[in-house]
């Protein structure tokens, strides 16, 4: 007697609901850096340039603390939508092709440098 033990084949015929949102987190964790990125730069001290010196103009010389403060509750929300994404994602590791997403873990550690480097910014001055 043979003993067959039935192969299950694949269940998951496509992307299913867990999927779908991580590719959607995915694609608004990148806009959410690249918002963050442009805020910070907006937040910097303006350089002088010439005409500024030729008609007397005065430049903001230091960084504007409530974008900053801005920038840190930004960066704050893509920790948390990075974390649940990437828990999500450890959730759904069980076919050979699943793999965990290499943007997810770069927004983590980009939105911690944003936060810690913010914070000790903010404190300091």
């Amino acid at each position: 007697m043979e003993n067959k033990v039935p192969q299950r084949s694949h269940t998951r015929k496509g992307p299913d609901i867990i999927l779908r949102m991580i590719d959607i987190a995915s694609v608004i964790l990148w806009g959410f850096l690249i918002v963050n990125l442009a805020i910070i730069l907006f937040a910097r001290p303006e350089g002088e340039t010439f005409f500024d010196r030729l008609f007397n103009l005065s430049v903001r010389n230091y960084w504007d603390a409530a974008l900053l403060q801005i920038a840190l509750i930004l960066s704050l929300t893509q920790l948390l939508i990075s974390i649940f994404s990437l828990y999500l994602n450890s959730k759904r590791l069980k076919r050979k092709d699943d793999r965990l997403r290499a943007s997810i873990i770069i927004s983590i550690f980009v939105a911690l440098f944003i936060c810690l480097f913010l914070t000790i910014f903010l404190f300091l001055s």
